[in-house]
């Protein structure tokens, strides 16, 4: 953790500089830094773990490492101003942090998603299967980790577009980038739920299960992977919100589906409706919240898109 921590601020910087090179048409550039990034921390990681025998601190300076290169890879959009953005001297504002706090706390609600959920399966499956059913969710978890890319990268993907739209408010490209956000989420997160499905073993074979462990993974993967559909709709819908100057809608939503609903109904729905239903409950409360996002649009939609 420590030697993570020292590269944290350029990790951080390489994060918000790829949001705003996004938004300053060089999407490919992003895409180019994130695969870079990537080769070089899957590299260094190998370099530092095995030949090097720097253990769990050699991995976390190897993933430091690949972060001050995609720092360096995307901020020569800005140093050599190949768009309309430009590094220059700024002067602080109060009232732009508080602007830049609303909008941006829908997102930050949402990451906490993955942790609350994650501990509180952890708890109720120690509670219900044991070790057992740890292990089954860890690997799960791994795999999962692929499909929320998908839908998150789909939602990171459409919000210049929505943002593009609703600035010009034009109403026709709004409703077409919505509906096309969905079917990628949709059709993506499908795509990824039908490979777990049909191929569970060998999957959860590539991530070290094996023995009574990978029986018990395999037959029980389904029933927590079909929730990530679902996901993937409150995910886009989600965007589609603080895209478009609802960030009131945004945070509501994500309160409800990343710190009350997950946590409610994991914890729960298996006292009230027996262990059985543990693996749905995932899916179970995405489908409530997805109720709640379609309410939310429509309230806030009654009289068509707002422009502010």
């Amino acid at each position: 953790m420590f030697w993570w921590a020292l590269f944290s601020v350029a990790n951080s910087l390489s994060l918000n500089l790829q949001s705003f090179c996004r938004n300053d048409g060089a999407p490919g550039l992003v895409a180019i830094t994130n695969v870079i990034t990537t080769t070089v921390n899957i590299f260094l990681d190998w370099l530092f773990v095995f030949p090097m025998q720097k253990g769990v601190m050699g991995a976390a300076v190897a993933t430091g490492i690949s972060q001050i290169v995609g720092l360096l890879i995307i901020s020569t959009h800005f140093i050599f101003k190949k768009g309309n953005l430009v590094i220059g001297r700024y002067k602080p504002q109060a009232k732009l942090y508080s602007k830049i706090v609303f909008i941006g706390l829908p997102e930050a609600i949402a990451q906490f998603s993955t942790p609350v959920t994650t501990l509180c399966m952890n708890y109720t499956l120690m509670a219900t299967f044991g070790d057992i059913g740890i292990n089954a969710f860890s690997i799960i978890s791994y795999l999962s980790s692929f499909t929320m890319a998908v839908f998150f990268g789909a939602s990171e993907g459409m919000q210049p577009l929505f943002g593009q739209a609703y600035g010009a408010k034009e109403d026709k490209d709004l409703k077409h980038y919505y509906r096309a956000g969905q079917l990628i989420s949709i059709i993506g997160s499908a795509l990824c739920v039908a490979v777990y499905v049909i191929f569970p073993r060998p999957l959860c074979t590539l991530f070290g299960a094996e023995g009574e462990t990978l029986d018990y993974t395999a037959v029980h993967m389904w029933e927590y992977c079909w929730g990530f559909i679902v996901g993937s709709i409150n995910t886009m819908i989600s965007a589609y919100f603080y895209s478009t100057k609802r960030s009131g809608q945004a945070i509501a939503l994500n309160v409800i589906r990343s710190l009350i609903m997950n946590t409610v109904i994991i914890t729960f729905l298996p006292k009230i409706f027996g262990n059985g239903i543990v693996w749905h409950t995932f899916g179970i409360y995405e489908v409530l919240v997805l109720i709640i996002a379609i309410a939310l649009k429509k309230t806030s939609e009654k009289n068509g898109v707002v422009y502010k």
